[in-house]
């Protein structure tokens, strides 16, 4: 499926608007409950990230409109790496763990705990990211290029002119197009009221079509904050959304029930839970 230009335009457009508009705002707060990690980015540092590493897929590794760059690994550089796929144009393919790689990736980008996971060509470029929030590797990375180390000293600025791809995202047999993104992302905005007064909590996995849209779309697009949750634990949800004053959270069926049946914590301020 094709998306069209305008669509893309659109992502492009929103993105660099709401990096200046919203500037030292917190936009994606992170969370890995299984290693008890919280990152936090403001607008400002995520459109820096983003820049950068798009300079780093254009600049280093050549990619343009018809590559596919695959991705692995509950990591708060996964949203960035998305977003800066979609600003050069390419498409993000969601790496399956333990199964055969893709052909035809311009590099692959993996949580350096899924290195060996993922099966790809020894000649593919590997770019490791790592589980230190200051990028210190953990481990020996085997072959693989610390993302962390490298995107840093990339430019700033990005010429954000390329044409867009034909799928946006690729997660196992989903496939996106960024102006089915898009909508999708509208309809989730218009029925939780999702505003820039609000902070989103998603519990879903990012790199799937619905997670995508609940834990970047749709926040970017509003000028919302963003609360990512990798492995969310249900038993942490309530006081959670109490902390970081979550007001709309996404989660999926099977963390539903879980949560609803934790009692909330004292100051919650949520007014809408979506599990469909």
């Amino acid at each position: 499926m094709n998306t069209s230009g305008a669509a893309h335009d659109s992502f492009n457009v929103a993105a660099e608007r709401q990096t200046g508009r919203y500037g030292d705002k917190p936009f994606i707060t992170w969370y890995d409950d299984h290693r008890d990690e919280r990152i936090e980015l403001s607008y400002r540092t995520f459109g820096n990230w983003v820049a950068k590493t798009a300079n780093l897929l254009v600049d280093e590794l050549g990619a343009g409109p018809g590559d596919r760059a695959g991705v692995l690994g509950g990591h708060w550089q996964v949203p960035v790496l998305v977003a800066a796929c979609w600003r050069a144009g390419v498409c993000v393919v969601a790496l399956d763990p333990g199964g055969p790689g893709p052909g035809d990736l311009v590099a692959a980008f993996v949580h350096e705990e899924r290195l060996a996971d993922v099966a790809v060509p020894g000649d593919l470029p590997r770019f490791a990211l790592t589980a230190d929030p200051l990028g210190r590797p953990g481990r020996d990375l085997g072959g693989a290029r610390n993302f962390s180390g490298i995107v840093p000293s990339m430019g700033d600025g990005f010429d954000d002119s390329a044409d867009p791809p034909g799928d946006a995202l690729i997660a196992g047999d989903e496939s996106a197009a960024m102006d089915g993104l898009l909508e999708r992302t509208a309809a989730l905005a218009a029925r939780t009221g999702l505003g820039e007064a609000d902070r989103l909590l998603s519990g879903r996995r990012l790199l799937t079509v619905d997670g995508v849209v609940a834990g970047l779309l749709a926040p970017l697009a509003t000028g919302a904050g963003a609360v990512l949750v990798n492995d969310l634990d249900p038993a942490r949800f309530w006081k959670r959304v109490a902390d970081e004053r979550v007001s709309v959270a996404v989660v999926d069926p099977g963390q539903a029930a879980a949560v609803l049946d934790a009692v909330p914590a004292t100051g919650s301020r949520l007014r809408v839970l979506v599990d469909d």
